[in-house]
């Protein structure tokens, strides 16, 4: 193990109380990073609230705090002293200094703001660190289409960032002839084959590309130059990235076998993260070194710019009073006619006296009370609308060789 790496987390695990414990029956010098446990997000986030936090390694007295995961009942705080912010964004310049952006070029912030997210603010402190010097319009996600197309057609922006959901439904407003933009860079979600065909039919010019991998929660997880295929992305020099099989957890160090993707952020001192699962499947194309993403994982379903766990679903069957009705959950991501949409499974012992037209009316109802992000990205026509499906549990899909239920399903790589 790098000498970093072994500081790093004795600095962890001698400050932070919540690693303290986690660590208790690690020996304190002749260990590795595979003999330290992989995190457990609902106990990490449970011990990482504003109040009583055990995560901290000290007191916040300086920096930013971001809300991680769009808008949830239970909002996951995610603390960044100055010092931590400013390597973040930095890093993550560098990274976005491997793309084809040229001195000059007009950039539109097309990300979302506001409610403590993070990606415009992120994009743009990103942006202004830039070796090669570039003209910024922060426009934000929450911009109507037909504003942002009056923007953009006035000002003569080349350059798009934002949401690939985003922008396939700002690319419908435009003419392929009526337009400067010559690049597209996206974050958040991944660009599918029918999304970048309704990019490139609106922008023929545009060369399109991943602006990079981070999270708010995490921090930066990799970023691409123009040797990477799509997908792709490379292992920035303050993180150590681990990937690691779905049922076993061993660690896997060849080429194309696909895992959990496990990040360490070794700039992150406050709140540390250390072997933490992103949320995301990938395979090594260079072990240690390069990777490509593959879908999602268990920790959460990702439509569009929303995330949805499964305590998300949990707290909206509880609010209709049939929390103790409802034996599994799973969360199966679906793609139909160009948008991705969430289809949710509620696993009962008996159907007997559910009346289940009724019941996934109120869920529904409920869940977008609960999850006000998801509707409102429907409504715009970003993502389609929420299913849900009342099964007997025994019908929920499960992994052949453990018996394990899946809880997230990402169908649409299929």
């Amino acid at each position: 193990m790098k000498q970093n790496l072994r500081e790093h987390i004795d600095f962890v695990r001698e400050n932070s109380p919540f690693y303290k414990e986690l660590y208790r029956d690690v020996p304190l010098k002749d260990y590795s990073i595979s003999d330290l446990p992989i995190l457990n997000q609902d106990d990490y986030w449970s011990k990482n609230g504003f109040e009583n936090n055990s995560v901290l390694t000290s007191d916040l007295s300086d920096g930013v705090v971001f809300k991680s995961g769009g808008t949830t009942g239970v909002p996951k705080s995610s603390f960044f002293t100055q010092e931590e912010w400013e390597t973040f964004t930095t890093d993550f310049s560098f990274g976005m200094d491997q793309l084809r952006l040229q001195k000059g070029d007009r950039c539109a912030n097309l990300f979302y703001s506001g409610d403590l997210y993070a990606s415009f603010l992120f994009i743009n402190k990103s942006v202004e660190k830039l070796k090669n010097k570039v003209v910024q319009f922060p426009v934000t996600g929450q911009t109507s289409i037909e504003e942002t197309k009056r923007i953009i057609n006035s000002y003569k922006i080349n350059v798009l960032f934002g949401v690939p959901t985003s922008l396939v439904s700002l690319a419908a407003s435009f003419e392929s002839s009526d337009n400067c933009i010559n690049q597209i860079y996206y974050g958040g979600e991944p660009l599918f084959d029918d999304q970048r065909e309704k990019l490139q039919r609106a922008f023929p010019e545009a060369h399109i590309s991943s602006i990079g991998y981070a999270s708010v929660d995490g921090g930066q997880l990799g970023y691409v130059d123009k040797s990477c295929t799509a997908g792709e992305h490379i292992v920035f020099d303050k993180t150590y990235m681990e990937i690691v099989d779905p049922d076993t957890n061993e660690v896997i160090l060849e080429e194309n076998k696909v895992g959990r993707l496990i990040y360490t952020n070794l700039s992150r001192r406050l709140m540390p993260i250390v072997r933490y699962p992103v949320g995301d499947m990938a395979s090594w194309t260079e072990v240690g070194k390069r990777f490509s993403l593959l879908g999602r994982a268990d920790e959460g379903a990702r439509i569009g710019a929303v995330t949805v766990t499964r305590e998300d679903i949990v707290n909206t069957a509880a609010s209709i009073g049939e929390k103790q009705a409802i034996s599994g959950v799973q969360l199966i991501i679906k793609r139909e006619s160009g948008k991705d949409y969430l289809h949710v499974y509620l696993g009962v012992q008996s159907k007997e006296n559910l009346n289940i037209l009724n019941y996934v009316h109120l869920f529904k109802e409920s869940f977008f009370m609960q999850r006000p992000m998801y509707k409102k990205e429907k409504d715009i026509g970003n993502i389609a609308d929420l299913k849900v499906s009342i099964v007997l549990v025994d019908e929920l899909l499960k992994n052949p060789r453990t018996g394990k239920l899946r809880l997230v399903i990402d169908e649409r790589f299929i």
